[in-house]
């Protein structure tokens, strides 16, 4: 015999869900709205007439679905406006789907996908801004989301068991297709590591921080959806490393531009005032600055030292310059001059 549906238990749901649907911190419903579209609601899922509970029933059930854990507000004074208190504010999904929308790892079918469900834990009301559109400059999505979903769900495995983890290197041939990035020490595809931790960097790719006693900093950084056959191996024991020392780690991750090994220097920029903003946006708001003249200011920072720095520091057009120390000046002065050098070269050709 087919079970039938409980009727108490469909209009104790659905007062629930008008309430998730139609409320929020801001917005209540008075007790005689909220009798009929939960009878109009009750309807449709059994097909039979609609009826009204009465005012002391829905009482009762917003009292049950309180006691069972439900953060519904009942303070609505003698009219007896309840609202549903979201775990999520408006602000708060917003911020959620504007980050989906402008990941570059996702594809945008994931990116809807995964709004579709955050629209799920909004009222209408949210809901509608949630579909909003937000505009992204020249935002290029990932192709490859389900081979980064992948490789992320076998890393954390490995770190989470001690590990080692199998992957290979890809990168892309003069003509643009991928290929395998071989080891230049055994010229095999597969690389065996001990993995640290995986991580997120601003520019909007996720990163597999690995031990490698052959870099300068201890560590390599390739990114994870350059990765394919990621396999965490079971049974196998990688190197752990100190609650300490990982710190240390990721900390000189924070310190770095992209992907690259190096390790932290103290740096001292020279630069005109009006780029201060763009110094602490990049490396916080606690960054030493201080004031050196009318129209210029100094800054100490500590960062990996880097093609990827030199570029960054080179947009400023000579208006943000390296002071000291030695190494870095140096470095800069090596970058600018290849550069400048390239173009020598092209001119040449071309007069050629």
């Amino acid at each position: 015999m087919k079970e039938q549906p409980n009727d108490y238990g469909l209009r104790l749901l659905s007062t629930l869900k008008v309430l998730e649907e139609q409320t929020d911190a801001e917005h209540g419903i008075q007790a005689g709205p909220l009798r009929e579209k939960v009878a109009r609601k009750v309807a449709s899922l059994t097909d039979r007439a609609a009826k009204v509970p009465d005012p002391r029933t829905t009482r009762s059930d917003v009292a049950t679905l309180v006691k069972a854990g439900y953060d519904i507000d009942t303070s609505g004074g003698t009219r007896c406006r309840y609202s549903f208190q979201p775990n999520f504010e408006q602000w708060e999904l917003r911020f959620l789907a504007d980050a989906v929308r402008t990941s570059r790892s996702l594809t945008q079918n994931q990116g809807r996908r995964i709004i579709a469900k955050l629209k799920s834990l909004a009222t209408i009301e949210t809901g509608k801004i949630l579909d909003r559109r937000l505009i992204v400059q020249q935002l290029y999505h990932s192709g490859s989301f389900e081979q980064t979903a992948f490789a992320l769900d076998e890393i954390e495995k490995a770190i989470d068991n001690g590990w080692k983890l199998s992957y290979v290197q890809t990168k892309r041939s003069a003509d643009g297709s991928e290929t395998t990035r071989r080891q230049s020490a055994t010229g095999q595809e597969v690389r065996i590591v001990d993995p640290i931790e995986y991580v997120y960097s601003p520019e909007g790719y996720y990163y597999l921080i690995y031990l490698d006693e052959k870099s300068r900093s201890g560590t390599k950084t390739p990114r994870i959806d350059r990765m394919k056959d990621v396999r965490a191996l079971e049974g196998t024991r990688a190197t752990r490393l100190s609650g300490e020392k990982k710190a240390e780690v990721l900390n000189v991750f924070r310190q770095s531009f992209g992907m690259f090994e190096s390790k932290p220097v103290d740096v001292t920029l020279i630069l005109k005032a009006k780029h201060v903003k763009s110094i602490m946006d990049r490396f916080g708001e606690n960054t030493p600055i201080e004031q050196v003249s009318a129209v210029e200011s100094k800054a100490s920072i500590t960062v990996g030292l880097s093609k990827v720095f030199y570029s960054w520091i080179a947009q400023f057009g000579g208006e943000v310059r390296i002071e000291g120390p030695d190494e870095a000046v140096r470095g800069m002065k090596s970058f600018l001059e290849a550069n400048l050098n390239a173009y020598k070269e092209s001119a040449q050709r071309g007069r050629a």
